[in-house]
C-alpha cells in the first residue's frame, strides 16, 4: 500500500504525452505546513479502476450531472474538464478560463467544496479519446489544486482509494497558458487532432460507447478478501438506502448465490448495469433478510 500527499508525481501529465505536455504549463508552488499542523478528516473509499493505458479513472458527478469519467493526474497543475461537460453541469466559464463547481462530488461520496478547474479541453484529452487509448471517454483530469487538499492511500489491489481531508489549501495554480494563446499550445493543440485523425485511419472509436456502471451506494467496512461482506455505511437516498439496507448488514447472497467474502461480493457485482435489480440476502443482527435494490446510473 502506497500513501500520496499533494503533487507526489504518480505518471506525469497523463504520462502518454508528458514530454511535451508540460511546455503548455508553468510549475505550481508546491511548499506547505508540516503534517503535524494539518488535521486529517475521516477516510473515504473512492472506487476506481485501470484504463487501458493504465491511467487510474474515477467517476464524478458535476452539480448532479454525470456521471463524468476524471483521470487522477499529479502532473496536471489542476483539473480541468471540457467545455461540453461544463456546459452539461451548468458551470459558468469566466473570462480567464476558470470556473467553480457548485457541487463536485466522487464515486463514493466525497465531496469536494468550492472545487476550481480549468474549463477546456488539452490535447492530451483529445488525442486519448481520439485514438480510444483509455477504452473509455475521459472528460476531465484531476490534478495538483484539488489532490494537494487531500491524503490519498493508493492500494492498486484494491477496489477503491482512500481519501483524508487535510487542513490545508494550496494556492491556485498559476501560469497556465490561454486556450487562446499563440505560442506552442498551437502545434500541441493540432498534436491533439492529428492523433484523433490517426485514430480513425487505425479504426480506433473515438469517444467510445458507454455504458454507465450500476450505482447502489453501499461502502463496505472493509473490501479485502477474506472479510466479511458488511455494509459500514449506505449513502443517503441511494438505490441500498430506497431498498431498506443499514450500515451493519452482512450481505452473504448476490442473486441466489452465496458470497463467501467482500471481494467475491465486489467481483460478482463488478459487471452490473445502471437500470437491473439486484437481489440481495442479508444478516442482521442474525437475522435473515431478502432485499432488492435497483440499480441507478453512476455516482
Amino acid at each position: 500500500m502506497r500513501s500520496m500527499r499533494g503533487a507526489m508525481a504518480l505518471g506525469g501529465f497523463l504520462a502518454l504525452l508528458s514530454a511535451t505536455g508540460f511546455m503548455a504549463f508553468s510549475s505550481v508552488s508546491a511548499v506547505r505546513a508540516k503534517d503535524g499542523d494539518m488535521g486529517v478528516g475521516p477516510a473515504v473509499g473512492v472506487p476506481f479502476r485501470l484504463s487501458l493505458s493504465k491511467h487510474l479513472l474515477v467517476r464524478a458527478r458535476i452539480n448532479g450531472k454525470g456521471p463524468f469519467n476524471f483521470v487522477l493526474d499529479t502532473g496536471a497543475p489542476a483539473m480541468f474538464f471540457t467545455e461540453k461537460v461544463a456546459e452539461r453541469a451548468g458551470v459558468k466559464q469566466g473570462e480567464d478560463g476558470w470556473g467553480t463547481c457548485g457541487e463536485f462530488e466522487l464515486e463514493g461520496g466525497l465531496k469536494i467544496p468550492k472545487a476550481r478547474a480549468r474549463i477546456a479541453t488539452p490535447f492530451q484529452l483529445e488525442g486519448m479519446n481520439g485514438m480510444g487509448l483509455a477504452g473509455a471517454e475521459i472528460h476531465g483530469l484531476i490534478g495538483y489544486n484539488i489532490l494537494a487538499q487531500y491524503r490519498i492511500t493508493f492500494d492498486l489491489a484494491s477496489d477503491r482509494l482512500v481519501w483524508r481531508r487535510i487542513d490545508w489549501e494550496p494556492k491556485n495554480p498559476f501560469g497556465i497558458v490561454d486556450k487562446n494563446a499563440s505560442s506552442s499550445q498551437g502545434s500541441l493543440e493540432f498534436l491533439g487532432g492529428m492523433m484523433k485523425g490517426i485514430g480513425g485511419i487505425l479504426g480506433r472509436k473515438a469517444n467510445p460507447t458507454l455504458v454507465a456502471r450500476g450505482y447502489a451506494g453501499v461502502v463496505l467496512a472493509d473490501p479485502a478478501p477474506g472479510t466479511p461482506a458488511r455494509v459500514e455505511s449506505v449513502l443517503p437516498d441511494s438505490p441500498a438506502a430506497k431498498a431498506g439496507l443499514k450500515a451493519g448488514d452482512v450481505i452473504t447472497q448476490v442473486e441466489g448465490v452465496a458470497v463467501s467474502d467482500a471481494a467475491a461480493l465486489l467481483a460478482k457485482c463488478a459487471s452490473l448495469k445502471n437500470g437491473q435489480e439486484l437481489r440481495l440476502k442479508l444478516d442482521r443482527q442474525g437475522a435473515p433478510m431478502d432485499v432488492t435494490v435497483r440499480l441507478e446510473d453512476g455516482v
